[in-house]
């Protein structure tokens, strides 16, 4: 069964990593799990100076981290009942720094809040979490509209989804959110989506085809979820996949949607094509495994 000992918390004080507190304590209580929080202080090449830095911008950076340090101190309050928590405050590029604590600490799961500036906000996963989930071993939670969740005020997990695409591994991650439901005891339903070629937008998809192709992924999630042992619902719907799982996910009510993704060290180790989306799209947050 799915367990998490160490969390790693990654803190930028900004709102959104504020408002992911909740779900961060609420999961350490879940499953009495040790919390660190870490703070990453970089200096962007720029505050050097410009002109081949001619004009270069003064940083104290003791002082920047022993002020980083203090705010920690107090981030998560005062939890009751008491959680064992540690602080650790670093410099360097925040997602190397992230993702290497986490491995030599021997961290579970990682929380963190996705962030996506300017223009292109809507369009993107901030940088630092798409290398984190790029990168990191361990499972990544993440979620792209924490300041709505936080307006919410709900934490506590009463409905799942776990979106599988028709790839051999799939028995594994629905044997996992299986397990992970049981321990929450939350509702748990599976979510696939047909993708719909643009050379052959839906509205043109012969029904016959359409038909087929519903059919062939029914019968190879049955299989799945004959080998990992479950007999879930299935929500499956043709079109573009992170908006059948956004629709599915609201429909539902789900609290959290669990992913796949591969592993950075195996031969096709790539973030799948669709998480990115999928992570920025979700009404929920976002469990990478």
């Amino acid at each position: 069964m799915p367990t998490f000992n160490h969390i790693l918390f990654p803190v930028d004080f900004s709102k959104r990593c504020m408002a992911a507190r909740p779900y961060v304590l609420s999961v350490a209580r879940q499953f009495n799990a040790k919390i660190t929080l870490l703070h990453v202080v970089q200096i962007p090449e720029d505050w050097y100076g410009g002109l081949e830095g001619l004009y270069p911008v003064p940083v104290d950076v003791p002082v920047m981290m022993g002020a980083a340090c203090e705010r920690l101190e107090t981030f998560l309050g005062t939890p009751d009942p008491p959680l064992h928590i540690s602080r650790q405050v670093e410099q360097g590029d925040p997602a190397y720094c992230i993702t290497e604590l986490a491995e030599e600490q021997g961290v579970d799961l990682i929380m963190m809040p996705t962030h996506g500036y300017g223009l292109f906000r809507n369009l993107l996963v901030g940088s630092v979490t798409a290398k984190v989930l790029h990168d990191a071993k361990c499972a990544v939670w993440t979620a792209a509209h924490t300041e709505q969740l936080d307006e919410s005020g709900r934490v506590a997990i009463h409905s799942m989804l776990c979106a599988i695409d028709l790839k051999p591994e799939n028995a594994k991650l629905i044997r996992y959110a299986n397990d992970l439901a049981v321990r929450y005891n939350a509702k748990l339903r599976l979510v696939n989506a047909i993708p719909v070629a643009e050379s052959r937008p839906e509205k043109y998809l012969d029904t016959d085809f359409r038909e087929f192709l519903l059919q062939a992924a029914r019968e190879e999630i049955a299989r799945f979820q004959s080998e990992a042992g479950t007999r879930l619902d299935v929500c499956l719907e043709s079109g573009a996949v992170s908006s059948v799982i956004r629709a599915a996910a609201l429909h539902h009510d789900a609290d959290l949607l669990i992913v796949g993704r591969g592993k950075h060290h195996n031969p096709f180790g790539r973030l799948r094509s669709n998480s990115y989306a999928i992570v920025r799209d979700s009404p929920c947050p976002v469990l990478s495994v």
